[in-house]
């Protein structure tokens, strides 16, 4: 996908796919906003967009090559941001989230990603719709505007981490087997990753909505703020997910032992029922040199009448204990 360039000038609207001199003749002029958008960006592209608007070389490079980790810097002549979407999709693929780059300058915004964003796609649509409102307010604005989208799409984790514990919830209880287990351990696995990810974005968050960073006007900070708000409400409730899977993981190995313990006495009543059972079976297949069940006839009866009697009184007492509940 292309590079896509919009111009903002006071007075003559909204201009798209503005040709590279075009665009440098227009940098210097007053009244005029930039944002450039690179999905699946070339180094050379970012190289020369960098000169064009004098970026830091640490600045570019760190645009060119992922970073991973969300952070924010500071340069001369603009803020540089990193952050990470957090799709459920590439979630439950096992892929790592989305890495969005933003350099916020004076008059102009740069975002790069190597694939399509939710949060861009949108601010697009929105930029199409009005323009003056997004971004004829400055880049600042235009920069929370995709910031705020990026945070809001987050919102759908927590709705997929609900069905996703009740699923495993309804699982251990009715079949805390295996499967249950792992399930479980998946799901525990993804929270610490989501944690991973969006709690250094918090404390970003937390600086673009103070006073200690340039390039923001002062009556955004409470916008960013209201970002900040969002994004702690998420964490706080990927917190609680954590602490109901680690609870849900205790439940199921609660239940797993006491279904042992449940094999393991039942077996024990069946083995103490057949102790004296074997020990009386045992002592009349001796070989007596007078074996009285071969010349009388209660012989075995009798014997198998006094095993069954053991036995049935003993099976009686072990249910009146309740051992069989």
């Amino acid at each position: 996908m292309p590079l896509r360039t919009f111009v903002y000038e006071e007075g003559q609207g909204l201009l798209t796919d503005i040709a590279l001199p075009d665009l440098a003749a227009k940098i210097g002029q007053p009244g005029v906003t930039f944002w450039l958008d690179f999905p699946r960006p070339e180094a050379a592209e970012i190289q020369k967009m960098g000169e064009l608007f004098n970026l830091h070389p640490l600045a570019v490079e760190d645009l060119i090559n992922p970073q991973y980790r969300p952070k924010i810097d500071t340069y001369d002549n603009g803020l540089m941001i990193v952050l990470r979407d957090a799709d459920v999709d590439r979630i439950q693929k096992s892929l790592s989230a989305l890495e969005l780059d933003l350099f916020l300058g004076r008059n102009f915004l740069i975002t790069v990603h190597t694939e399509r964003m939710e949060c861009i796609e949108m601010t697009l649509a929105r930029l199409n719709s009005s323009e003056a409102r997004i971004i004829g307010r400055g880049p600042d604005y235009l920069a929370h505007t995709i910031i705020d989208l990026l945070v809001d799409d987050n919102l759908q984790l927590l709705s997929w981490l609900d069905e996703e514990i009740n699923e495993l919830e309804e699982a251990i209880f009715t079949n805390p087997d295996k499967a249950a287990l792992q399930q479980a351990a998946k799901l525990r696995k993804n929270i610490v990753y989501l944690q991973r990810v969006l709690s250094p974005q918090l404390e970003l968050i937390r600086r673009l909505s103070g006073d200690e960073l340039p390039f923001i006007k002062k009556s955004l900070r409470v916008y960013f703020r209201d970002v900040y708000d969002n994004l702690a409400r998420i964490n706080d409730l990927i917190f609680t997910y954590r602490e109901v899977i680690s609870t849900d993981m205790a439940i199921h190995q609660a239940l797993i032992s006491n279904k042992l313990n449940d094999i393991m006495k039942t077996l024990t009543v069946i083995a103490t029922i057949f102790l004296p059972l074997t020990f009386i079976a045992s002592i009349y297949g001796m070989n007596f040199e007078f074996m009285p069940e071969l010349s009388q006839p209660w012989g075995y009866p009798s014997v198998l009448a006094l095993m069954l009697l053991i036995g049935g009184g003993m099976f009686w007492w072990f249910k009146r204990r309740g051992w069989f509940e």
